[in-house]
Protein backbone atom coordinates (compact mmCIF):
# COMPACT_ATOMS: atom_id res chain seq x y z
CA UNK A 1 0.00 0.00 0.00
CA UNK A 2 1.76 3.23 -1.16
CA UNK A 3 1.46 6.70 0.64
CA UNK A 4 -1.28 8.47 -1.52
CA UNK A 5 -3.79 5.10 -0.71
CA UNK A 6 -3.88 6.35 2.85
CA UNK A 7 -4.74 10.35 1.49
CA UNK A 8 -8.19 10.65 1.01
CA UNK A 9 -9.35 12.42 -2.27
CA UNK A 10 -9.99 16.01 -0.85
CA UNK A 11 -6.16 16.05 1.00
CA UNK A 12 -5.05 14.94 -2.29
CA UNK A 13 -6.30 18.16 -3.75
CA UNK A 14 -4.51 20.28 -1.50
CA UNK A 15 -1.50 18.34 -1.66
CA UNK A 16 -1.58 18.93 -5.27
CA UNK A 17 -2.40 22.93 -4.99
CA UNK A 18 0.33 23.15 -2.34
CA UNK A 19 2.84 21.26 -4.47
CA UNK A 20 1.83 23.66 -7.33
CA UNK A 21 2.86 26.34 -5.43
CA UNK A 22 6.11 25.12 -4.59
CA UNK A 23 7.24 25.02 -7.99
CA UNK A 24 5.39 28.04 -9.29
CA UNK A 25 6.07 30.58 -7.00
CA UNK A 26 9.84 30.48 -7.60
CA UNK A 27 9.56 30.28 -11.02
CA UNK A 28 7.62 33.51 -11.34
CA UNK A 29 9.98 35.33 -8.57
CA UNK A 30 13.20 34.29 -11.05
CA UNK A 31 11.33 35.87 -13.84
CA UNK A 32 10.10 38.73 -11.98
CA UNK A 33 13.55 39.43 -11.18
CA UNK A 34 14.86 38.74 -14.63
CA UNK A 35 11.92 41.10 -16.34
CA UNK A 36 12.29 44.26 -13.51
CA UNK A 37 16.15 44.17 -13.60
CA UNK A 38 17.87 46.85 -15.36
CA UNK A 39 19.52 46.48 -18.21
CA UNK A 40 23.37 46.98 -18.24
CA UNK A 41 23.62 50.67 -19.68
CA UNK A 42 27.20 50.51 -22.34
CA UNK A 43 29.48 53.06 -20.87
CA UNK A 44 29.29 57.00 -22.93
CA UNK A 45 32.08 59.08 -23.98
CA UNK A 46 31.97 62.06 -21.64
CA UNK A 47 30.53 65.21 -23.68
CA UNK A 48 33.17 67.34 -22.14
CA UNK A 49 36.31 65.08 -22.87
CA UNK A 50 38.53 66.47 -26.06
CA UNK A 51 40.06 64.53 -29.22
CA UNK A 52 43.06 62.98 -28.45
CA UNK A 53 45.86 65.56 -28.16
CA UNK A 54 48.43 63.62 -31.15
CA UNK A 55 44.67 64.27 -33.39
CA UNK A 56 44.71 67.63 -32.42
CA UNK A 57 48.49 67.93 -33.02
CA UNK A 58 47.71 66.47 -36.81
CA UNK A 59 45.35 68.92 -37.57
CA UNK A 60 46.82 72.37 -36.47
CA UNK A 61 50.14 70.85 -38.63
CA UNK A 62 48.00 70.35 -41.10
CA UNK A 63 46.39 73.96 -41.11
CA UNK A 64 49.81 75.41 -40.52
CA UNK A 65 51.27 73.67 -44.22
CA UNK A 66 48.01 75.11 -45.96
CA UNK A 67 48.93 78.68 -45.08
CA UNK A 68 52.60 78.68 -45.90
CA UNK A 69 51.39 77.20 -49.46
CA UNK A 70 48.83 79.82 -49.87
CA UNK A 71 49.55 83.40 -48.61
CA UNK A 72 47.17 85.48 -47.40
CA UNK A 73 45.25 88.36 -48.65
CA UNK A 74 47.21 90.48 -46.48
CA UNK A 75 50.33 89.25 -48.13
CA UNK A 76 49.36 89.13 -51.53
CA UNK A 77 48.61 93.30 -50.91
CA UNK A 78 52.07 93.25 -49.90
CA UNK A 79 54.16 91.47 -52.67
CA UNK A 80 57.21 93.75 -53.35
CA UNK A 81 56.54 95.52 -57.14
CA UNK A 82 58.78 93.87 -59.70
CA UNK A 83 61.97 95.63 -60.80
CA UNK A 84 62.17 97.37 -64.35
CA UNK A 85 64.23 96.12 -67.06
CA UNK A 86 67.75 98.09 -66.59
CA UNK A 87 67.82 100.49 -69.24
CA UNK A 88 70.60 99.57 -72.18
CA UNK A 89 73.11 101.76 -72.77
CA UNK A 90 74.00 103.16 -75.62
CA UNK A 91 77.16 101.43 -77.53
CA UNK A 92 79.51 103.31 -79.21
CA UNK A 93 79.75 103.63 -82.72
CA UNK A 94 83.07 101.57 -82.91
CA UNK A 95 81.76 98.38 -81.78
CA UNK A 96 80.80 97.46 -85.14
CA UNK A 97 83.92 97.57 -86.45
CA UNK A 98 85.51 95.64 -83.17
CA UNK A 99 82.84 93.11 -83.49
CA UNK A 100 83.69 93.36 -87.63
CA UNK A 101 87.39 92.58 -86.93
CA UNK A 102 87.02 90.10 -84.24
CA UNK A 103 84.83 87.89 -86.37
CA UNK A 104 88.21 87.65 -88.94
CA UNK A 105 90.34 86.43 -85.83
CA UNK A 106 90.33 83.17 -86.80
CA UNK A 107 91.67 84.49 -90.44
CA UNK A 108 94.55 86.00 -88.74
CA UNK A 109 95.78 82.61 -86.48
CA UNK A 110 95.78 81.15 -90.21
CA UNK A 111 98.07 83.66 -91.91
CA UNK A 112 99.65 85.90 -89.15
CA UNK A 113 97.36 88.76 -89.87
CA UNK A 114 94.95 90.13 -86.93
CA UNK A 115 92.96 92.53 -88.51
CA UNK A 116 92.13 94.44 -85.11
CA UNK A 117 95.85 95.61 -84.81
CA UNK A 118 96.34 96.09 -88.68
CA UNK A 119 93.56 98.65 -88.48
CA UNK A 120 95.19 100.32 -85.34
CA UNK A 121 98.36 100.44 -86.91
CA UNK A 122 97.02 102.28 -90.23
CA UNK A 123 94.73 104.44 -87.82
CA UNK A 124 97.89 105.60 -85.79
CA UNK A 125 100.36 106.10 -89.22
CA UNK A 126 97.49 106.91 -91.75
CA UNK A 127 94.70 108.19 -90.50
CA UNK A 128 93.52 111.62 -91.99
CA UNK A 129 94.95 109.88 -95.35
CA UNK A 130 92.80 108.86 -98.16
CA UNK A 131 91.29 105.36 -98.25
CA UNK A 132 94.11 104.26 -100.67
CA UNK A 133 97.18 105.87 -99.03
CA UNK A 134 95.87 103.74 -95.48
CA UNK A 135 95.56 100.64 -97.70
CA UNK A 136 99.19 101.07 -98.75
CA UNK A 137 99.88 101.19 -95.25
CA UNK A 138 98.05 98.17 -94.46
CA UNK A 139 99.95 96.69 -97.83
CA UNK A 140 103.32 97.41 -96.24
CA UNK A 141 102.76 95.64 -92.78
CA UNK A 142 100.92 92.72 -94.80
CA UNK A 143 104.29 92.24 -97.53
CA UNK A 144 106.74 92.31 -94.11
CA UNK A 145 104.61 89.32 -92.91
CA UNK A 146 105.62 87.68 -96.24
CA UNK A 147 108.69 88.69 -96.22
CA UNK A 148 111.76 86.42 -95.06
CA UNK A 149 113.09 89.49 -94.16
CA UNK A 150 110.61 89.91 -91.47
CA UNK A 151 109.23 87.62 -88.93
CA UNK A 152 106.52 85.47 -90.10
CA UNK A 153 103.18 87.89 -87.70
CA UNK A 154 102.19 90.89 -87.32
CA UNK A 155 102.44 91.09 -83.87
CA UNK A 156 106.14 90.53 -83.84
CA UNK A 157 106.62 92.85 -87.25
CA UNK A 158 104.76 95.31 -84.93
CA UNK A 159 106.32 95.61 -81.69
CA UNK A 160 109.80 95.01 -83.32
CA UNK A 161 111.95 97.23 -81.09
CA UNK A 162 112.18 101.15 -83.41
CA UNK A 163 110.18 100.29 -85.63
CA UNK A 164 107.17 102.29 -85.28
CA UNK A 165 107.24 105.83 -83.25
CA UNK A 166 103.18 105.23 -83.18
CA UNK A 167 104.00 102.57 -80.73
CA UNK A 168 106.57 104.02 -78.81
CA UNK A 169 104.20 107.07 -78.00
CA UNK A 170 101.15 104.86 -77.51
CA UNK A 171 98.90 106.09 -80.46
CA UNK A 172 99.04 102.29 -81.52
CA UNK A 173 96.09 101.58 -78.66
CA UNK A 174 93.64 104.19 -80.37
CA UNK A 175 90.85 102.98 -81.04
CA UNK A 176 89.97 102.56 -84.84
CA UNK A 177 87.33 104.19 -87.09
CA UNK A 178 85.84 102.70 -89.82
CA UNK A 179 87.55 103.55 -92.73
CA UNK A 180 90.47 102.43 -90.66
CA UNK A 181 89.16 98.91 -90.53
CA UNK A 182 87.57 98.87 -94.34
CA UNK A 183 91.55 99.87 -95.24
CA UNK A 184 92.95 96.92 -93.42
CA UNK A 185 90.38 94.16 -94.71
CA UNK A 186 91.07 95.62 -98.27
CA UNK A 187 94.64 95.27 -97.71
CA UNK A 188 94.40 91.90 -96.28
CA UNK A 189 92.26 90.80 -99.25
CA UNK A 190 95.53 91.33 -101.37
CA UNK A 191 95.38 95.00 -102.63
CA UNK A 192 98.30 96.46 -102.74
CA UNK A 193 98.91 99.92 -104.39
CA UNK A 194 102.68 100.12 -103.30
CA UNK A 195 103.84 97.61 -105.58
CA UNK A 196 105.46 95.45 -103.33
CA UNK A 197 106.87 98.23 -100.76
CA UNK A 198 108.48 97.21 -97.42
CA UNK A 199 108.99 100.23 -95.96
CA UNK A 200 106.90 103.50 -95.99
CA UNK A 201 107.67 107.37 -94.40
CA UNK A 202 106.52 110.88 -94.42
CA UNK A 203 109.25 113.10 -95.55
CA UNK A 204 108.35 115.89 -93.61
CA UNK A 205 109.47 113.91 -90.80
CA UNK A 206 111.59 111.31 -91.29
CA UNK A 207 115.43 112.35 -90.55
CA UNK A 208 116.84 109.04 -91.13
CA UNK A 209 119.35 108.98 -93.95
CA UNK A 210 119.11 104.58 -94.43
CA UNK A 211 115.67 105.32 -95.32
CA UNK A 212 116.14 107.90 -98.10
CA UNK A 213 118.37 105.68 -99.24
CA UNK A 214 115.80 102.69 -100.12
CA UNK A 215 113.84 102.42 -103.61
CA UNK A 216 111.09 104.26 -104.12
CA UNK A 217 108.24 102.41 -105.20
CA UNK A 218 104.96 105.01 -105.29
CA UNK A 219 104.45 107.80 -103.22
CA UNK A 220 100.32 108.56 -102.13
CA UNK A 221 99.28 111.21 -99.91
CA UNK A 222 101.72 112.49 -97.53
CA UNK A 223 103.59 109.07 -97.93
CA UNK A 224 106.80 107.60 -99.55
CA UNK A 225 106.68 104.19 -100.04
CA UNK A 226 110.19 102.20 -100.51
CA UNK A 227 111.96 98.38 -100.68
Amino acid sequence: MTLLSLINPEQKRWVALFALLCWVVPFLGVMSFSILAPLPVPDQPNQGETAPEPVVDQTVAAIDQKADAEPTMDTKHHQVAPVPPATPQEQPKTVSTTAEASNSGSDSQADGIDLNLLARVIYAEARGEPLEGQVAVGAVLINRVRSPKFPNDLWSVVFKKGEFCTVRDGQIWLEPDATAYRAARMAKAGWDPTNGALYFYNPSKTTSAWIWSRTVTTRIGRHVFAV
